[in-house]
């Protein structure tokens, strides 16, 4: 049994939304940078991708009610 890799706090993530591949880095309030790809764990999509691991897939709303499905493709902790 392997020990794959889940999403935490400083986790540099590969995720598919929508079909576009994005790089984004889980971080502290304090640390967020959206430009650069950094996102709190507290925000609505960082709060979602928490304990997600590789391949794990998930629909959610966005507070403009825009409906996004991702999925995890690389997980670097």
């Amino acid at each position: 049994m392997t020990n794959e890799p889940e999403i935490t706090i400083n986790s540099k993530v590969t995720v598919k939304i929508n079909g576009e591949h994005k790089n984004l880095q889980i971080v502290g309030s304090a640390d967020i940078d959206p430009k650069n790809g950094r996102i709190s764990f507290l925000s609505p999509l960082g709060e979602k991708m928490l304990g997600k691991k590789n391949n794990d897939e998930f629909e959610m709303t966005l507070p403009n009610g825009k409906k996004i499905v991702c999925q995890i493709l690389n997980i670097e902790n």
